[in-house]
């Protein structure tokens, strides 16, 4: 073999060993042959449900909250005490969370065991959330944006593990983000 010809055999192995991996990647993400990696342990809202105008009848920073219909039971006062425990674990964080209860009229639900739980009363608000599943606790961002939800469970050790979720999740978001 001549040089001239070791020379273009060299430079077509180096483009090669460089073009190969770039379509290889391309091909696996063309086809959705790669499932990317699951970091939240609640439910994603995919779009995300837009409070617009409502948002300024919320407390500022990020809320955590829970819907009153009228028919909550002991799922539900779990995760009201689920929501002001927030407060202990958040530590330094604390000031940037908000639980909060929404009803669109009075609650019947005793809030004396939960003092850190704001209750706003607002039809609208309860209307806009409708869409989530019945007595779910949910995220709200600061921006008005409800993006996760979480179940809430009449078992003390399972709206417990719940809990962790919910923490877990709002721990990363409140590390990633630069609002609230």
């Amino acid at each position: 073999m001549t040089n001239v010809k070791r020379s273009r055999a060299t430079l077509i192995g180096v483009v090669l060993a460089f073009l190969i991996p770039v379509i290889g990647a391309k091909l696996v993400l063309d086809q959705n042959w790669y499932q990317g990696a699951v970091t939240n342990k609640g439910t994603m809202l995919v779009p995300p449900i837009e409070l617009g105008d409502l948002n300024s009848v919320l407390p500022e920073g990020w809320r955590v909250a829970l819907v009153d219909d009228g028919n909550c039971s002991d799922a539900c006062m779990q995760g009201l005490y689920a929501m002001n425990q927030l407060d202990v674990a958040l530590g330094k964080e604390t000031d940037r969370v908000n639980p909060i209860l929404i009803t669109a009229t009075g609650t019947t639900l005793d809030l004396t065991n939960v003092p850190l739980v704001k209750h706003i009363e607002n039809g609208d608000l309860e209307l806009a959330v409708t869409q989530l599943p019945a007595h779910n606790l949910f995220i709200i961002d600061p921006l008005g944006n409800v993006v996760l939800h979480y179940p809430t469970h009449a078992d003390e050790e399972a709206m417990r593990a719940e809990a962790k979720n919910l923490l877990a999740d709002l721990r990363t978001l409140l590390k990633l983000s630069k609002v609230g």
